[in-house]
């Protein structure tokens, strides 16, 4: 089996939030509020993700802060039928080689639904513009999972959303990820805020509830899509994780202090780690069967907070 490492703990990891809003679509601050409120936060990056109006600049770009260039995209069903709807994320990534990406607040129209098959042409339009493309809150948009294993050309689903979450209890879609995940589709996780108001610093914000920490060569807009796209992140609502390897058999991982660590596997149950005494973990490791379809771990904080790992797949390791 072969030995691999996805986090390594001796790396820089450069923390984002890649979905956010602000006046430009549906969000209460103008962007310079937003961005600047990340940026003081100590966050390394960030998308302001606003509806079908694309954000392409460099205006506040430093050394230590740059912003990912990108937008969210929808289409939408009857709304008033509590049908389902879909809003697609996307990020620019030109080792596509678009020869039509977008201007800065170029416009994108929503498209009319009439099956799924918009969907799709939607997600390939945007990949053709230069996108590489996620799937946001599943949850919310009631998605059915059987629906997006239909479909083609994302990278990664939003399992947490903290502003759906927050405000109407829909923010995971860890549920439709493992739908995934178990009929074969190898995809990632983001967590996200999805922040679009209210007191910015509040004890409990929209702001700064979700995020991915992004192992990357460097702080610049490629450096960071291509980590993205291979996996050399994760995404949390808390702990951190700031090692994760395969190594002699063991799925091997280092954290932050935390109250469990859980090994989630298919089609096999998996394996929590923890103290009987309540006191806290930070080390753990899983020995790879070699029959699991794929491996993927959770650190709860005692708080409830969680930090997810991507997803292993032991067919690769071989």
């Amino acid at each position: 089996m072969k030995s691999i490492i996805y986090l390594d703990g001796r790396k820089l990891k450069y923390k984002g939030n890649l979905h956010t809003h602000s006046t430009r679509s549906d969000g209460q601050y103008e962007p310079e509020t937003v961005i600047h409120a990340y940026k003081n936060k100590g966050y390394d990056f960030m998308c302001l993700s606003d509806h079908e109006i694309y954000f392409k600049s460099d205006a506040y770009d430093d050394d230590r802060f740059i912003m990912i260039d990108g937008y969210e995209m929808a289409c939408e069903m009857s709304w008033q039928k509590m049908a389902q709807q879909y809003h697609i994320h996307g990020l620019l990534d030109r080792s596509l080689q678009s020869d039509c990406e977008f201007e800065h607040d170029e416009e994108h129209a929503k498209p009319d639904y009439e099956s799924l098959d918009t969907i799709q042409e939607l997600i390939d339009d945007m990949r053709h513009k230069g996108n590489l493309v996620i799937m946001n809150h599943p949850e919310w948009s009631r998605n059915k999972p059987e629906d997006l294993l239909q479909l083609n050309n994302y990278f990664a689903i939003e399992i947490y959303n903290h502003q759906s979450e927050l405000d109407e209890a829909v923010g995971f879609g860890v549920n439709h990820w493992d739908y995934l995940l178990k009929n074969g589709r190898k995809v990632f996780g983001i967590a996200g805020d999805d922040a679009h108001g209210g007191e910015i610093d509040a004890a409990i914000s929209e702001f700064f509830g979700g995020w991915v920490e992004v192992e990357a060569e460097k702080l610049e807009q490629q450096s960071i899509i291509n980590a993205l796209k291979s996996g050399h992140y994760y995404s949390s609502s808390g702990p951190q994780i700031t090692d994760l390897r395969v190594e002699d058999g063991f799925i091997k991982i280092e954290c932050s202090p935390v109250k469990f660590i859980k090994f989630i596997t298919h089609p096999f149950n998996g394996r929590t780690l923890y103290h009987q005494d309540a006191s806290s973990i930070s080390t753990g490791a899983y020995r790879i069967e070699g029959n699991e379809q794929y491996i993927r771990i959770e650190c709860v904080d005692f708080a409830g907070n969680i930090a997810w790992s991507n997803p292993i797949f032991p067919a690769d390791l071989q």
